[in-house]
């Protein structure tokens, strides 16, 4: 099982399921509701740390969706 998976309903998903389901598609969109979902659980940094990640993910999503 991976920091990941949770279970949800009687199956367990993981963030990737999320994403998929919601046919989220831009890197940086996904980077950023990874980041919030597991905001200080992953281990390697903290919440506040994950938390400022998922501002720069949404500035650059916002950029890559204007180049499109």
């Amino acid at each position: 099982m991976s920091k990941y998976d949770r279970p949800c309903k009687g199956v367990t998903i993981d963030v990737y399921d999320v994403l998929k389901a919601f046919e989220v598609t831009n890197p940086a969109l996904q980077h950023l509701i990874k980041k919030a979902l597991c905001a200080g659980l992953r281990g390697h940094k903290d919440k506040e740390q994950d938390l400022c990640e998922v501002l720069a993910s949404a500035k650059r999503a916002i950029e890559m969706e204007t180049e499109k």
